[in-house]
């Protein structure tokens, strides 16, 4: 019985400038490599919720999302820039699960990896929510890295 190994043609990766979606880029490039995938990095900007923040308020939240995007762009080049296959950093507005999922299904990625970020008191038991919701509706592959201790 010979088994085709599994395809590795494009990985996608969420980034969100916390130290462990840079883990995730940083695992995603070590596999990626060994078989020059291309890998998109997605980072995805998180719509306001219904709340008013006001006109200085609003001003404030753009220049961080405009500074969180700077820095995931400074910080993906770095990581990357030795990689021996091709990769894209593509910004997206809305829902991260979704959006992320839907870079996945548009690239036809083999691979999602995200990193694993949990907020619960029981971190090392539950997966934050974007990482479960990736995991249990993507419908592909997902590696979801854990940064070492």
């Amino acid at each position: 019985m010979t088994t085709t190994p599994p395809r590795l043609a494009h990985i996608v990766v969420a980034v969100d400038g916390s130290p462990e979606s840079f883990c995730a880029l940083e695992l995603a490039a070590a596999i990626g490599g060994l078989q020059q995938a291309a890998i998109t990095v997605v980072h995805v900007r998180e719509k306001l919720r219904a709340f008013s923040l006001g006109p200085a308020g609003a001003m404030e939240y753009a220049q961080a999302e405009d500074e969180l995007d700077a820095l995931i762009d400074t910080e993906s080049n770095a990581r990357m820039s030795g990689y021996s296959g091709t990769w894209t950093l593509e910004v997206r507005t809305g829902n991260v699960s979704h959006e992320v999922r839907a870079v996945a299904d548009e690239t036809d990625a083999d691979l999602v990896v995200v990193g694993h970020r949990s907020h619960s008191p029981v971190r090392d038991a539950i997966l934050g929510s974007t990482a479960s919701s990736i995991v249990h509706h993507s419908g592909r592959s997902v590696l979801v890295a854990v940064p070492p201790a």
